[in-house]
């Protein structure tokens, strides 16, 4: 696998910002058997750009798409999605009196800084028996990222509220701080999760093939029949539909990102 850095540098920017940056992508490369193999460099009159190509292949076998859900199947993510929206919101809140740990505060601050991208983990799951039927990471918010699996699928999706993963510190924190967590969870991005659905037999497979491992892998709802309908069961018992925590959109325009 390769990686390509091209950057457009501005006079402001120092010299040490950029042997850091540097640094920092090749402890990256380092960790995942990546060689930086180049790039380009040119001066920018204002802005400072940075922009990264990655080049690999995989096994036709070991090809997940976005399209192969279908009715009935699991819906499982890896990890605790929102904890990066979490630290976004204490990077970028004028509010300087948060309620709770320190010490989780900082993490928090890390999940946003410096995600852990799941590569360990899509590995065991291609490398197992299983047919995973479906697979996107949550970059723009597990609601919305759903949404591209059911629009490519063609199918509709339940989720749990009561199933969403959190941590009992976050729990915590949100409740201390008066913040919703369902908000953060579906609405919050840059996770880097992977979210997959797969077919229910297989459901204790996933579940052994995960018991030992240090991230957690959640079923948080099922695959429905009705194209592109995506609901959240409350753990009240209402139904709330998922547009509602449709997260970050590139090109957001006044017409609804899928129809109600």
């Amino acid at each position: 696998h390769l990686a390509f850095v091209s950057l457009g540098i501005p006079k402001s920017v120092p010299v040490k910002f950029l042997d850091d940056l540097y640094k920092g992508i090749n402890q990256v490369c380092m960790e995942h058997k990546i060689e930086l193999a180049g790039g380009d460099t040119t001066a920018s009159p204002r802005h400072l750009f940075i922009n990264i190509t990655m080049v690999g292949d995989v096994n036709k076998e070991h090809l997940l798409l976005r399209s192969g859900a279908r009715p009935g199947d699991k819906i499982f993510v890896t990890g605790t999605p929102g904890q990066s929206a979490l630290g976004l919101k204490l990077l970028t809140s004028r509010r300087k009196n948060w309620q709770g740990n320190p010490k989780f505060q900082k993490k928090m601050l890390q999940a946003h800084l410096d995600p852990v991208p799941r590569l360990l983990e899509v590995k065991k799951l291609v490398n197992s028996r299983i047919k995973i039927t479906s697979m996107i990471d949550v970059s723009d918010g597990l609601a919305q990222d759903l949404f591209h699996i059911c629009e490519n699928s063609g199918i509709g999706a339940v989720l749990r509220e009561e199933w969403l993963p959190q941590t009992p510190e976050m729990t915590a924190f949100c409740s201390l701080n008066r913040l919703n967590s369902t908000d953060l969870i579906l609405s919050g991005g840059e996770d880097y999760e992977l979210l997959f659905t797969l077919k229910s037999e297989d459901v204790r497979k996933i579940e052994k093939l995960f018991h030992d491992s240090k991230t957690p892998v959640t079923q948080i709802g099922e695959v429905s029949a009705q194209p592109e309908k995506m609901v959240l069961v409350k753990s009240d018992g209402t139904i709330k539909p998922l547009q509602e925590f449709m997260g970050f959109n590139h090109f957001k325009s006044k017409e609804p990102l899928f129809p109600r």
